[in-house]
């Protein structure tokens, strides 16, 4: 059988994506300088041209927003740094989010059928697993990674006045934070929840309940409260697209109530003080230095820290914040029009001829949700994790256009959709605005 660009383009992809989750230098350092990842994706863009360039031309991004989007924000890079005179920058700036943006097209480019989709699924399960598994062996002390720290946090004193510390899990590569573990574990839970449910497997598929008790070691290890909201906002996804809203809401109220009885620490979102009242502190300082004229291309792409001391700890304050009204607009653009799509499928109620793309629906409409919700109290505007999820969203609308009848694309940027785009960035930016003016205390 002959084996055609794109199918080796597809599988350069795959091991690409896995040095992403599971850097191979981490697990063993003797690699450390081999640009493995740089490899396998230029090599995978050499293959796949055609495809991308069919995905990149202007005729072909009316039907695909979140592209334009994810373009839109590798200009938003360089003009916040350019509008501020920083053409070094610029210039840095520019190439660490062009390399975002590749992942991301290739990623798009290649996933272009229902089968490339589900091997994609399932191999993002297998990273996560191994990447959980790892971190998890090394914070209980099986595995030592020389590489691998774990957050230590201090979380009061002893009657003797000594200081007493909560040690949280962190994860390989660039989950390198308890909330970044939380969410891969989210994301990794629903995948074998996908592959656990999938008839394809046989009687095999039962092997996918295997992982769980890690997942559920792992998530308490994190002690991640932004993790908490990110899993009920991805169920109550997951239950509106199966059972319907008032499901869905039923449900996650009945596990709003008994959360603090089960899940401690996890389940005090007290934002009046602590980490909590710290973050929204960070926010207003942000805010309060994107007065005019630097609101429209922002402060700076990597500057939020040099600002605050910090990082925002909320992807959307943090794009408005670096990249301005233009490049937030983009990065919550990314997020609103892959939802938008999901949930227009559902209300619309299309026939998608095509049993297996309904079935990973509410899967990836939940990992979508988890992610949108991990954002509030993560900053992961630039990095590829981020756009893997996005990317996700991507190619199983443009592979369930495919699957329509007639063919149709399931987005198309008209005038009244752009309107919701503006209007939900507008919303997103106003809602943490007001955030920190009302809960802000100095």
């Amino acid at each position: 059988m002959k084996v055609t660009p794109s199918q080796i383009g597809f599988i350069l992809f795959l091991l690409a994506n896995a040095t992403i989750y599971v850097r191979p230098w981490e697990v063993f350092p003797q690699l450390e300088g081999v640009q493995i990842y740089v490899f396998l994706i230029l090599t995978a863009v050499a293959v796949c041209h055609k495809q991308i360039q069919n995905h990149l031309a202007p005729a072909n991004l009316f039907a695909q927003p979140i592209m334009l989007c994810v373009m839109g924000l590798l200009l938003a890079v360089p003009l916040s740094h350019i509008t501020n005179g920083y053409l070094g920058g610029a210039l840095s700036g520019t190439v660490m989010m062009f390399k975002t943006v590749v992942y991301y097209v290739v990623l798009v480019a290649v996933i272009d059928s229902t089968r490339r989709f589900r091997m994609f699924i399932i191999s993002l399960a297998f990273c996560g697993i191994f990447c959980i598994g790892v971190s998890v062996a090394d914070y209980h002390g099986v595995i030592p990674i020389e590489s691998l720290t774990h957050i230590k946090e201090r979380t009061g004193y002893t009657t003797t006045g000594m200081d007493i510390f909560l040690i949280r899990l962190c994860g390989l590569g660039m989950f390198h934070d308890p909330n970044d573990m939380s969410l891969l574990i989210i994301t990794t839970g629903f995948l074998c929840l996908s592959q656990l449910f999938d008839k394809q497997w046989g009687i095999a598929r039962i092997f996918w309940i295997f992982p769980f008790p890690l997942l559920a070691l792992a998530m308490w290890d994190t002690h991640s409260r932004g993790g908490l909201i990110a899993a009920g906002a991805g169920m109550m996804a997951y239950l509106a697209m199966k059972h319907g809203r008032a499901f869905a809401l039923t449900a996650i109220g009945l596990g709003v109530l008994a959360a603090p009885l089960a899940l401690g620490r996890m389940a005090n979102l007290d934002l009046s003080g602590g980490t909590g009242q710290q973050r929204i502190r960070l926010w207003a300082e942000g805010f309060a230095a994107i007065q005019s004229p630097k609101i429209l291309f922002g402060i700076g792409e990597g500057m939020y820290e040099a600002l605050a001391n910090y990082v925002a700890h909320n992807s959307y304050v943090h794009a408005f914040v670096e990249l301005g009204l233009f490049g937030g607009t983009m990065f919550v653009g990314c997020l609103f029009f892959a939802a938008y799509g999901l949930y227009s499928l559902k209300r619309d109620n299309d026939v998608i001829y095509d049993e297996r793309l309904k079935y990973y629906q509410p899967y990836v409409a939940a990992i979508l949700a988890a992610w949108c919700a991990g954002f509030l109290s993560l900053s992961r505007c630039y990095t590829p994790p981020t756009y893997s999820i996005i990317g996700m969203a991507t190619a199983f609308i443009n592979v369930t256009g495919i699957h329509l009848f007639p063919i149709r694309p399931v987005l198309w940027l008209n005038k009244p959709l752009a309107q919701r785009w503006i209007a939900s960035s507008a919303f997103v930016f106003a809602a943490m605005f007001l955030a920190t003016k009302f809960l802000a205390r100095f």
